[in-house]
């Protein structure tokens, strides 16, 4: 038995390893000054709890490099920086620089402290490798894109397709001859939005849906406007409108038979899907 426990500790060791282990890219942010926003860029590696690698810190001016080291064990990380391979920012003169950070398994980035300053860091893994050059990296679109995303709750990409598979759709009820969202399916429908703006190339279809009472041409209609009540209410929650497509289908597309107050209920509806 305690061979096993072992080996799972050893595996399960070697796999935080290999998840740390790369290219990071993410921000320096202020706590108290929302303007002040510093490129970050990493490269880690990590074998058998121990941590090497370099930190590269930009502004206009130019870059900072530092090799990095230090520990990681149940998804925290103690770095210290060593001695600047060169040096641009004035304000990053102090060595040894100390960062805190801890692995979020939920949302994928890589977050904590510097104990220099108010300033917090948060990254992600990415693609690419580190530059040595002095220059700074430009353009510098995807830091304003990577402030947005945290603001909307967005975990890092390489937790995103996971979420996308894991998405399970349900659909919203309505009462009867109503049109307002219940407040019962705001959570959802907001981790819905949530999902298709983790995504640049996600739509959203939405269908309305009635139950048979009232004449055809009055339920496709009254399915109509429950589908733009829902576009309402995803636009007013940050979803663009070109992101969602609206089609009805009044009371043609039952779920269930019309012939009892629950089969009504279940097909006063709108359902969902992405394209």
């Amino acid at each position: 038995m305690r061979f096993f426990i072992w080996l799972f500790l050893l595996l399960n060791s070697a796999a935080l390893s290999q998840k740390m282990t790369g290219f990071w890219q993410g921000m320096l942010f202020s706590t108290s000054d929302a303007s002040n926003r510093i490129p970050v860029y990493m490269d880690i590696y990590v074998t058998n709890g121990l941590v090497d690698g370099k930190i590269r810190i930009e502004n206009k001016e130019g870059a900072s490099i530092y090799p990095l080291v230090g520990k990681f064990a149940n998804n925290e990380m103690q770095l210290v920086t060593l001695k600047a391979m060169w040096q641009y920012l004035p304000e990053y003169t102090l060595i040894p620089y100390t960062y805190a950070l801890k692995y979020n398994n939920q949302n994928g980035y890589l977050e904590g402290s510097t104990d220099k300053s108010d300033f917090r860091l948060v990254a992600y893994k990415s693609n690419g490798s580190l530059s040595m050059d002095k220059t700074p990296y430009l353009p510098k679109d995807w830091l304003l894109r990577f402030e947005q995303e945290l603001k909307d709750g967005i975990s890092a990409p390489a937790i995103r397709k996971q979420e996308l598979l894991q998405f399970a759709f349900k659909p919203i009820y309505f009462d009867y001859d109503r049109t307002q969202i219940k407040a019962e399916h705001e959570a959802y429908l907001k981790e819905l939005i949530r999902m298709v703006k983790s995504h640049s190339d996600l739509r959203i279809e939405i269908t309305g849906h009635t139950d048979a009472d009232g004449s055809s041409a009055y339920n496709l209609v009254l399915s109509k406007k429950r589908c733009e009540s829902l576009l309402l209410f995803l636009e007013q929650n940050g979803l663009p409108k070109d992101r969602v497509v609206i089609r009805y289908k009044g009371e043609d597309d039952p779920v269930t038979d019309n012939t009892t107050e629950e089969g009504k209920r279940q097909n006063r509806r709108v359902d969902f899907r992405f394209i």
